[in-house]
């Protein structure tokens, strides 16, 4: 038989082991409520849709650049800086960078019989539609784009927003308050379908000018399909939105992609079949559902926007094999003449 004293040593040991072990599950327990607490506020955050808004400057370019609303939740749903990397001796691998969301920027003068118009172009890029079967993904691929055009009258008021995927795919025309009315095609309305998805036919600026008033893009999850466009004032955005300051950058910096050898590559292809075609961008739904019947192998590859006689392609925007020509978006007084638009 045990001294007593044993005993009560060896139970107090006993107590002493429990309530360490006790606070010990109760550490686990408070450090996986604290992480989960953690994890949904983070979660929350990027739940919230992205405002990309372009940053300070004294152009034209930086006073009527859109606003391009995004959901947040996924790294392909963030505009991002197209760079190119080399694999050992591999040919270049083209990527798109979420963490630096860049506009390529043009600018480009067209004239109609009446006057001579500007058009601003951003063309802006993610990493891909991801592939889906349900609900299904017509545009899966990667290296996807898009391009916003503001159209500035000659006394640089807007007078039209034109949205269109880097492929020709998907293109709206919505006129502003500052277009007559006798430039509208025939029987238009205040609402336009493009394809399922209904967008206004009219936008209306501030009669007085504001500097705060921008174009502001909606874009669907997933597929980056245009799903509003609206006219809004930068500083209720920054309350309802995580806001990004958006960069700038020549588009002629996509045919320079620096290398990590001093050397630099093309976004697009330079030569052969797929001469002006954004690298890696293939989509082969529409390859195979689409190709035979519109008669061209690289439909829905996005592509490089101009002149067809240094790009090698048509940046069309019509599916009819014949009207590739007339609705060459570079192009542009054509492009609106075939669309029924009068400037």
């Amino acid at each position: 038989m045990k001294p007593k004293g044993l005993n009560e040593e060896a139970e107090t040991t006993r107590m002493l082991i429990r309530l360490c072990q006790i606070s010990y599950l109760w550490l686990l327990l408070f450090i996986a409520l604290v992480g989960c607490s953690t994890q949904k506020k983070l979660t929350s955050i990027l739940d919230v849709p992205v405002a990309y808004v372009p940053g300070q400057g004294g152009s034209a370019l930086h006073h009527f650049a859109p606003v391009i609303i995004t959901p947040g939740e996924h790294a392909h749903n963030r505009i991002g800086d197209v760079v190119a990397t080399r694999r050992e001796e591999q040919k270049p691998h083209i990527l798109i960078n979420p963490d630096n969301p860049v506009f390529y920027t043009l600018e480009q003068e067209f004239r109609t019989e009446t006057q001579i118009y500007r058009n601003l172009i951003y063309r802006f890029h993610f990493s891909r539609v991801p592939f889906s079967l349900i609900p299904f993904h017509l545009t899966s691929g990667k290296n996807v784009g898009l391009m916003v055009i503001v159209t500035l009258n000659a006394l640089s008021q807007p007078v039209l927003i034109t949205t269109v995927h880097t492929c020709g795919c998907y293109f709206a025309i919505t006129a502003t308050n500052y277009l007559p009315t006798s430039a509208l095609p025939d029987n238009w309305t205040h609402e336009q379908s493009v394809f399922g998805e209904m967008l206004p036919g009219i936008l209306h600026f501030p009669v007085t000018e504001s500097h705060d008033a921008r174009p502001v893009i909606y874009l669907r999850s997933d597929t980056h399909r245009v799903m509003d466009i609206s006219v809004e004032y930068v500083h209720s955005l920054k309350e309802v939105y995580r806001v990004q300051t958006i960069n700038f950058k020549p588009i002629n910096r996509l045919k320079q992609l620096p290398l990590e050898d001093g050397t630099s590559t093309s976004f697009y292809h330079e030569s052969g079949f797929h001469k002006g075609y954004v690298k890696e961008a293939f989509k082969p739904w529409e390859f195979f559902l689409m190709s035979w019947w519109a008669l061209d192998w690289h439909i829905g590859v996005d592509k490089e926007y101009g002149p067809k006689e240094q790009t090698g392609t048509v940046f069309y925007t019509s599916l009819k094999p014949w009207a590739r020509e007339d609705s060459d978006l570079w192009n542009f007084e054509q492009f609106l003449r075939y669309w029924g638009w009068r400037l």
